[in-house]
């Protein structure tokens, strides 16, 4: 019996935009629909290109389902999309106001919140079942998606969120038992960070500290000029020094958002209000001249005209800048046309990061100081339910293990395919780290040495 199982049994009973990676009408909604036994994995964008090598390998690194076992693993993108964007309305349809950069006539925004439009994409989770809404996001998609799938259908919840109780908040692990008589485990087997974006030609100086970020978002500051310390595009904050009177310091800031059920939207708030102890009532949508935007997108600043573009920033993780520099995505514009598959260059254009820039790229530990740079370590989570881990039904033909045990966490036997080298060569591969921890229905963490 797993140790595990023997220390925890008793407590389960107890703005949208195009350009680079623009979209080119409705993104493909069709996947494979998963046999009975395979594994589904659904939830946050941000994560799903990990898991999509995990499953399926990357280039020369084989991944799980590489060795042709009778069951896979399923890992399903977070909006139909694999570089992971919304189904937006095309914006470049939508009226636009041109202006000052930041503020249109009569108050509008550069594109009108209003006139954007969601697709709801529909899935099969399993074969020959009803279709669904498709899961999307670390929190709804993730997390909740597996709190509340009574049909049994989806086995992982990607997300970057912990199942901790927050103040005022549900009890994630209370909610998984009264619905589903079991708990919830998190394992973690990557870490991200998250930073401030911006262009690479920007007002903003070399790095912003948390507590202005807290006051940008907070709209308390809208023009860079009262970020104490200001000294120019790309000087460093200094408090002791003159006031900085160049034209800059009157542009204003263009802070951008991100949809408010996005998990990177969840993190930002949550390192924020980390590095600004007290601040718990933080929101950050408080600043008048922000825009929401996609998540993860580069082309959320670089289609901006130049006025907002030189003066915007936007949370940004660290994962997706990397993985955005080996080539792995692909432009579906070039901004004079829409790319097709057969008319490309080796039928695809390789999209960048061109044209932004993290603050503070290269930092690693986070300091919970409002006067340190803004930046956040989050966490690359699978979240599984503990009557899995308990189960005694093998999932591969010729296995003693079940599925928890083959993919994710076995305290009894040899390491689960994430933790392998092959496991992590593919995260690696994927632009995060590496990083293993186990917690359990408690949500303590579990010793996995």
């Amino acid at each position: 019996m797993h140790q595990y199982r023997k220390s925890l049994g008793a407590a389960a009973v107890a703005l949208a935009t195009t350009a680079a990676l623009g979209l080119s009408g409705a993104p493909a909604q069709a996947d494979p629909a998963p046999q009975e036994k395979d594994v589904v994995a659904t939830g946050s964008d941000i994560i799903q290109n990990s898991f999509n090598f995990l499953a399926d390998g990357y280039k020369q690194l084989p991944g799980y389902n590489t060795a042709g076992n009778r069951w896979r693993f399923i890992n399903f993108d977070s909006s139909g999309d694999a570089q992971g964007r919304s189904a937006f309305t095309d914006p470049r349809l939508l009226p636009t106001i041109t202006g000052n950069g930041t503020l249109g006539e009569n108050g509008a925004k550069y594109v009108k919140q209003s006139d954007v439009k969601l697709l709801n994409p529909t899935i099969a989770l399993r074969a020959g079942q009803d279709l669904v809404v498709r899961p999307s996001g670390g929190g709804g998609g993730g997390r909740d998606a597996i709190i509340a799938d009574d049909q049994g259908w989806i086995d992982v919840g990607r997300s970057p969120d912990p199942l901790d109780k927050v103040e005022n908040g549900p009890d994630y692990q209370q909610l998984a038992f009264a619905k589903q008589g079991t708990k919830l485990l998190r394992v973690q087997i990557a870490t991200d960070r998250q930073l401030i974006a911006t262009a690479t030609t920007t007002n903003a100086p070399a790095t912003i500290p948390a507590s202005a970020i807290l006051s940008i978002y907070a709209g308390n500051i809208t023009k860079w000029g009262q970020i104490p310390g200001y000294q120019g595009p790309g000087q460093a904050i200094n408090t002791a020094a003159p006031t900085y009177t160049g034209p800059e310091a009157d542009e204003t800031i263009v802070a951008l958002i991100l949809p408010t059920d996005a998990g990177m939207w969840n993190t930002f708030v949550a390192n924020v209000k980390r590095q600004n102890p007290g601040n718990t009532g933080f929101t950050g949508r408080g600043n008048p001249n922000s825009v929401q935007v996609q998540q993860n997108d580069p082309v959320s600043i670089t289609s901006l005209p130049e006025a907002q573009r030189k003066n915007a920033i936007v949370p940004f993780p660290r994962g997706r800048f990397r993985t955005l520099n080996t080539g792995y995505y692909t432009q579906t514009s070039d901004g004079a046309k829409t790319n097709n598959y057969n008319t490309e260059t080796g039928h695809r254009t390789p999209a960048s990061a061109a044209g932004i820039k993290l603050l503070d790229g290269d930092s690693n530990a986070d300091v919970n100081q409002p006067t340190a740079p803004y930046g956040g370590n989050f966490a690359y989570n699978a979240i599984v339910r503990e009557r899995d881990l308990n189960s005694t039904t093998p999932w591969q033909p010729g296995s003693t293990l079940n599925w928890v045990e083959a993919l994710f966490y076995n305290p009894d036997g040899p390491a689960p395919f994430v933790r392998t080298p092959a496991g992590q060569a593919l995260l690696t591969a994927a632009g995060v780290t590496p990083q293993y921890r186990v917690f359990g229905t408690d949500n303590a963490e579990i010793s996995v040495d």
